[in-house]
C-alpha cells in the first residue's frame, strides 16, 4: 500500500468566513472522490484548526501501489478539482509518499 500524504498553504481571503466556505467544499469534493475512482482505498482531508501553523489543509490518500496513485492524480475527476478549486487558491504545496 502507498500513503500519499499533501499539505496546502492557501492564498489569503477576504474573510474567514469566506475561507470556511471554500474549504468545506474543498473537503466535501476531494472525499466524494473514493465513490468515483476504484483505486482509491481511503482518502480524508483535514482542515488545521491551529491558525498559527503553515499548512491549511491535510490529504490523507491510500492506494495499492504506485500505478493506482497515478490513476488517481491524473483522473478527470480530481484534475476538475485541482484546476477549478485548488489551483486558484494555492500558495504552496508539499507531498510525500510512502510504502504501508
Amino acid at each position: 500500500m502507498i500513503r500519499h500524504i499533501v499539505l496546502f498553504k492557501l492564498k489569503a481571503f477576504a474573510s474567514d468566513a469566506e475561507k470556511q466556505v471554500v474549504l468545506t467544499e474543498l473537503k466535501y469534493k476531494l472525499e466524494k472522490l473514493i465513490h468515483i475512482i476504484p483505486e482509491l482505498k481511503k482518502i480524508e482531508v483535514g482542515l488545521n484548526v491551529n491558525s498559527i501553523e503553515k499548512w491549511d489543509i491535510a490529504l490523507d490518500v491510500e492506494v495499492e501501489n504506485k500505478q493506482d496513485l497515478n490513476i488517481y492524480a491524473n483522473h478527470p475527476a480530481h484534475q476538475q478539482i485541482v484546476k477549478t478549486m485548488i489551483a486558484p487558491i494555492k500558495e504552496d504545496r508539499a507531498c510525500v509518499d510512502f510504502i504501508i
